[in-house]
């Protein structure tokens, strides 16, 4: 079965469904059918065969997106961003430790989810159906995890960039310090954690590149052959796929693994 990738937020759930003989390409805008009723997504996986197994039901792409749907799926935005206003201002009447994150109208209009994050458990549902009586549409409140609140209030990371979990779509496996272990970083809060408080995303979508990189590496400390001639493995340099060698002439020199042809493995 064919498939494409869609997300339906910045940094939401990567869902896989049937392109039902659209021709979509990356980055395209499209109507989708989903357990949620209708949904204005974008493709970030172009049509390819699954390599996992897929849910019991793939929900199918309708069709591409129109101008027009582009110009409601605006306007609905800046609607939900109305409704995330009041609602907030409501909370914080009430619930002042209380943080309301965002807000989604689903592209069938029939209302608005308002998502907020509080260190306890909070029911919000009287407050959404006062502001629904107010407004004369259906607000839906919803308690997220701080991953999903970081996500979806956005901001800067550590590095300097937009964060991970809003940039990119959601990573499906679970963050661990083993991770961080893995790629020799510090294990302490202020170098592992992101905004949300828990163990930043790029750690899980990282960690491919060093797992990789150390089953195919000498260990530091191994004598090596490099086109420059005999050396000791000093360090890696993951990113560049490399390692720096010092010579038996004690120059240093940065070797990709690729041109090591030959490990001395005693």
């Amino acid at each position: 079965m064919i498939v494409v990738g869609v997300v339906f937020s910045s940094g939401g759930q990567l869902e896989l469904l049937n392109p039902h003989g659209n021709e979509l390409a990356w980055n395209d805008r499209v109507i989708c059918e989903t357990a949620r009723g209708e949904e204005y997504g974008r493709v970030v996986q172009p049509a390819h065969e699954p390599t996992g197994k897929l849910p019991e039901r793939v929900h199918r792409v309708i069709r591409k997106a129109t101008p027009e749907d582009d110009v409601r799926r605006r306007q609905q935005r800046e609607r939900a961003a109305e409704v995330r206003r009041e609602f907030r201002r409501l909370v914080v009447q009430r619930y002042p430790l209380v943080k309301v994150n965002g807000a989604e109208m689903p592209f069938d209009g029939r209302r608005v989810v308002v998502g907020y994050t509080s260190e306890e458990r909070v029911d919000l549902v009287p407050v959404a159906q006062d502001l629904s009586r107010r407004i004369g549409l259906r607000v839906e409140a919803r308690q997220m995890g701080p991953r999903d609140g970081a996500r979806i209030t956005g901001g800067y990371g550590l590095c300097g960039d937009v964060l991970c979990c809003t940039r990119f779509p959601a990573n499906e496996r679970r963050v661990t310090l083993r991770m961080a272990k893995d790629q020799e970083l510090p294990v302490n809060p202020g170098r592992v954690t992101g905004l949300c408080g828990r163990l930043r995303c790029c750690l899980a979508f990282e960690h491919p590149v060093y797992r990789s990189f150390r089953d195919r590496a000498p260990a530091v400390g191994r004598s090596v052959t490099t086109p420059e001639g005999r050396g000791v493995v000093r360090s890696f340099q993951v990113p560049a796929d490399a390692v720096l060698v010092r010579l038996d002439d004690d120059r240093e020199v940065s070797v990709r693994l690729d041109d090591l042809s030959d490990v001395q493995r005693g």
